[in-house]
């Protein structure tokens, strides 16, 4: 039985086989984040929602609590909603209302203005917090300076506020319309990182670029169209800049967007909160997930907005978070003292103990101004003395008296047998005439 050959697929399943749509890869051609357990998941627990806007078709994914302003992501040029899964399934169990959209062929800044507000209107959102990355960015900045009224907040992933270094002639603008899908797919390959990549940077590729195959030849150049177009959000920033919450997340290594364009948004934004990710590529979303996710969770509770739409004070009791004010409403005030009443023979014992203790103070007073004056008495008696052995010194010194008389006038100063001399009188006054 074992040497016996396989037996050979029917014929019907070969032909499903050979004709499998070319959009859709095979099990061996799925990439390590496609078959991984969290997109698994995801796929098997939201649905994909679809809308219709005036004929073209929006796709989204929904999670969270549906009565709360929304966080809606918006891919760039080569995204789909589906690369916004990790957000999706992180803040929607974390109890943020989370929208991934993808939005059909637009070939106009304006046209796609319109069609995103007509989108709101039909899934009834009323005011939304917009995340943005690469050409996702800046439409938002776009619809954020047309809809001030629609939007909470803005988060900027990897964006730009003009289309300057994109620039196409207007033929090449014309002609991306008619060019075959394989030639606008090389046309936006050719921009993705080459090379030896980290293992989570080229996963996130893998995956982007196995997204990219289920885009239609018209998505893929309307796209290219609205990245080329000359553009700028130029006249809004200032209304934009002075009236949202905005933060700015970007990655510190290499992308495929110019160093410029980066420089031009911190200029256009100032006052904007500044989140850097050390290593994320070009799809940081993807590679770098966890810290998205966080500085998203960071800016929403920055504009006050916490999970299942609570209070900040119900919120940090339910984390266990102790506010700074917490602490001196919850002691209570300590009791003031009860004072004291005193009987008559209290009153006379604590009167003489003060009486004791001025009088103690007096005498040590005394003492201490005493001590004061016999050390002030002494040391002018040294200070005197000691100003006449130097004059006589310098006497002489000069010359003018000699070693001899000045011996004679030391015995002299120090007289011999008692109070008189020979030469004194009972007064003990020398003798004017002798």
């Amino acid at each position: 039985l074992s040497r016996r050959p396989l037996p050979s697929p029917p014929a019907a399943a070969a032909a499903r086989c050979r004709h499998r749509p070319p959009h859709i890869p095979t099990m061996a051609a799925r990439s390590r984040i496609s078959r991984s357990k969290e997109f698994i998941a995801f796929r098997s627990e939201i649905p994909r929602l679809r809308c219709n806007v005036q004929g073209k078709e929006w796709t989204y994914f929904q999670h969270g609590p549906k009565h709360l302003p929304p966080v809606i992501c918006l891919h760039g040029t080569s995204g789909t909603a589906e690369t916004f899964f990790c957000q999706v399934m992180t803040l929607g169990s974390k109890g943020y209302h989370v929208i991934a959209a993808q939005f059909p062929d637009y070939w106009d800044h304006q046209k796609w203005v319109d069609g995103f507000y007509k989108f709101l209107a039909t899934i009834n959102i009323e005011k939304c917090h917009l995340l943005g990355v690469s050409l996702g960015g800046f439409m938002a900045l776009h619809f954020t300076g047309r809809y001030p009224e629609r939007v909470l907040s803005l988060i900027l992933c990897n964006s730009f506020v003009d289309t300057k270094p994109f620039h196409q002639s207007s033929t090449w603008l014309t002609m991306i319309g008619y060019m075959p899908e394989f030639y606008v797919k090389k046309f936006i390959l050719d921009s993705f990182p080459k090379g030896k990549l980290p293992g989570p940077h080229a996963d996130a590729v893998d995956f982007v670029v196995e997204q990219l195959e289920t885009l239609t030849r018209k998505d893929l150049a309307s796209r290219l169209t609205l990245n080329c177009l000359p553009s700028s959000v130029e006249k809004h920033v200032k209304m934009i800049g002075g009236k949202y919450p905005i933060t700015i997340m970007d990655t510190m290594d290499d992308v495929v967007l110019p160093e410029s364009m980066s420089d031009r948004l911190y200029k256009a934004f100032p006052n904007a909160k500044m989140a850097f990710i050390k290593k994320g590529g070009d799809f940081p979303f993807l590679s770098a997930h966890m810290e998205i996710s966080m500085h998203v969770q960071i800016h929403l509770r920055n504009c006050q907005m916490f999970p299942g739409g609570v209070d900040e004070k119900t919120y940090a009791r339910q984390s266990g978070i102790k506010l700074e004010g917490d602490n001196k409403k919850q002691q209570s005030p300590k009791p003031k003292p009860k004072k004291k009443v005193l009987t008559k023979e209290e009153k006379e014992a604590l009167e003489r103990k003060r009486e004791e203790g001025r009088r103690k103070a007096e005498e040590r007073r005394k003492l201490e101004e005493e001590e004061r004056k016999r050390k002030e008495e002494e040391r002018r008696r040294k200070e005197a003395e000691k100003q006449k052995r130097r004059e006589r010194g310098n006497k002489i010194l000069e010359g003018l008296i000699s070693k001899e008389d000045d011996e004679e006038d030391d015995e002299q100063a120090k007289p011999e047998g008692g109070l008189f001399d020979a030469n004194g009188d009972e007064t003990g006054e020398a003798d004017p005439f002798s």
